[in-house]
């Protein structure tokens, strides 16, 4: 039994598509904060109708020499363009795609050599999503290899419009040598399907990252993380023979925030004191949001006397930028000591968390060393 090289082509990429939707499936269990998921399900779905009716007897729309092969052909660009624009983040492209696509339809009646007309709109479509991809910020490595084969993409399809006669219709066209592009675009659907994973799967394993060690308020270290961070730091100033300081701080009369002007208000001010912290300190010192409304920071190679004047600093900091605020001024209590190597990590921080007790009891805002 013989079969014809588009049989063979649709075989092979229904095969794709079922294990690019199981894969989907999966995937979208875990990450369902993706925009461009249900566009890359519609690229898998009209990219198997394509390749089915591909096989059939030709089913004319209506009576204007169209086939319903070419218009998920045409819908097939359309969801892949949409899906590299809805991952770049880009609406603005996804709209002007959808607005093509409306006036290809309206088209449609008017149109006779639809072989052009169907692969300029992909070479549109393709070029949008490569302009969305390499305007999106913090490419990761899949995002990279997926614009180098969206680009090698469009400059296939610009070939074949350069190369096929401008009159040919739908049936010459796959009578003759031109008929590359299936094999092409059978590889399309498995190659993109491969980047838009691989991406999705670095983003989430960046996203989870994240989660385990940064705290989602304030951006800062968290308590869990922090620990292992801070150790390497004394690794290596003791091999440099650096002194260490550890600090402790806490918003005064936080309660009082919270009670008068709601929890809203509450998150704020810890984002204020955490951005003030960040700034005052260096992009090598730990700071970390140690629980509530209490901060902890290790400064490197920093004695007491340098911690005060940064503790200091932050201090002054944070009252003069809250003083504006709905719940300010603000003022923070601080205690500090100079690490001592003869303590262990949670020995130096309880020493620090007394000297901020002190800083309390003595009427609050202020620093204290120990």
């Amino acid at each position: 039994m013989s079969i014809s090289y588009q049989e063979a082509v649709g075989v092979s990429t229904t095969i794709e598509i079922i294990a690019c939707i199981f894969a989907l499936f999966i995937l979208r269990s875990v990450m369902k904060d993706n925009k461009e998921t249900p566009y890359l399900f519609g690229y898998f779905i009209s990219s198997l109708l394509f390749f089915y009716f591909l096989n059939k007897s030709t089913l004319e729309i209506g009576n204007t020499g169209w086939y319903i092969e070419d218009l998920f052909g045409t819908i097939t660009s359309l969801f892949f363009g949409l899906t590299i624009c809805k991952k770049g983040h880009s609406d603005g492209l996804c709209k002007l795609l959808i607005g093509a696509f409306v006036i290809f339809i309206c088209s449609i009646p008017f149109i006779e050599n639809h072989v052009n007309y169907t692969m300029t709109f992909s070479a549109l479509c393709i070029l949008l999503a490569f302009v969305s991809l390499i305007s999106a910020e913090k490419l990761n490595q899949a995002d990279k290899g997926l614009a180098i084969f969206i680009a090698i993409s469009l400059i296939v399809i610009t070939y074949e419009l350069s190369a096929i006669p401008s009159s040919i219709s739908r049936v010459d066209y796959y009578k003759s040598d031109f008929y590359y592009p299936l094999v092409y675009f059978s590889s399309l659907i498995l190659v993109l399907t491969v980047f838009i994973f691989t991406s999705q799967l670095i983003n989430l394993t960046s996203k989870y990252k994240t989660l385990a060690t940064k705290d989602a308020l304030t951006g800062l270290y968290n308590r869990t993380a922090v620990y292992n961070l801070v150790n390497n730091q004394l690794a290596l100033a003791k091999r440099n023979k650096q002194t260490c300081s550890v600090v402790m701080l806490d918003i005064d009369h936080f309660k009082k925030v919270n009670d008068q002007h709601g929890h809203q208000q509450g998150d704020d001010a810890i984002k204020l004191v955490a951005e003030q912290i960040q700034y005052c300190t260096r992009e090598y010192d730990i700071s970390c949001r140690y629980g509530g409304e209490e901060f902890f920071i290790f400064l490197t190679n920093t004695d007491s006397n340098a911690a005060f004047q940064i503790a200091e600093r932050i201090r002054h900091a944070v009252t003069e930028q809250s003083k504006d605020k709905l719940y300010g001024p603000l003022t923070i209590s601080v205690g500090l000591t100079q690490f001592q190597e003869a303590n262990s990590l949670d020995e130096n921080i309880d020493i620090a968390d007394k000297a901020l007790y002190a800083s309390k009891q003595a009427g609050r805002n202020q620093t204290t060393v120990s």
